[in-house]
């Protein structure tokens, strides 16, 4: 293995709280996920903050909207140099290469990554929104247009890596990663860290599995053992 892929995703508001949990699990992963919940109520200055660990940062905010709109946030994004950040690839094509226009004039190392389907979601949500084709088949759709629009990657849930590994030249990444024993939440769509790695995943992205156990540095380390 070249590097530690697992991500901890740190979804909190409270600046004191991520930067405890960081010191202390920090040996046993590869990087740090901030999302939505983070950005939001922390900002820019909570970002510096995260950045002082010397982890590789993966900003998660979903973009998604009009493409000038998408570009000029992308922009602000890019300044910031994380490793990752994330797309709705469902913006469509315009939105998409937009995105990439901006990367490459910034002259950017940042990876695009575009996302699928949301882990949370199953056929009948899709169905439930208007989409006729079921989770698996949208993955496949979205995926080629990712690929056809030079993103680096995209996000999609651990069931669909094998899949699309064999198909596309997409790095992936992948949430929905839980323990054997471990409730799965809101996630519908998950496996194991090992069996999400052996299926082909680049980067595993494990938040509450981590965050949310009576002792996150012994889970963030026995889950790091587990893939070796």
């Amino acid at each position: 293995m070249k590097r530690n892929p697992i991500f901890c995703a740190i979804d909190t508001n409270d600046i004191n709280k991520a930067t405890s949990l960081l010191t202390n699990i920090a040996p046993h992963i590869g990087g740090i996920k901030v999302g939505l919940e983070f950005f939001t109520s922390l900002g820019i200055k909570g970002i510096e903050e995260i950045k002082k660990f010397n982890k590789p940062l993966f900003i998660d905010l979903k973009l998604y909207d009009i493409p000038n709109t998408v570009a000029a946030a992308l922009r602000n994004i890019l300044a910031l140099k994380p490793e990752y950040t994330t797309l709705h690839i469902s913006g469509g094509r315009k939105m998409l290469e937009n995105c990439v226009k901006e990367k490459i004039k910034a002259n950017s190392s940042t990876k695009l990554i575009g996302v699928t389907m949301l882990t949370s979601f199953d056929d009948k949500e899709v169905n439930e929104i208007g989409i006729d084709r079921n989770v698996a088949e949208n993955v496949n759709l979205l995926s080629g247009l990712a690929e056809n629009c030079k993103l680096d990657g995209i996000v999609c849930s651990p069931h669909e890596i094998s899949y699309i590994k064999s198909k596309f030249k997409l790095e992936v990444i992948s949430p929905g990663i839980r323990l054997n024993d471990a409730q799965t939440d809101d996630q519908k769509r998950t496996l194991t860290a090992k069996e999400a790695l052996n299926a082909g995943a680049d980067i595993l992205v494990i938040g509450r599995p981590i965050t949310q156990a009576d002792n996150p540095s012994d889970a963030a380390r026995s889950i790091y053992e587990s893939i070796q």
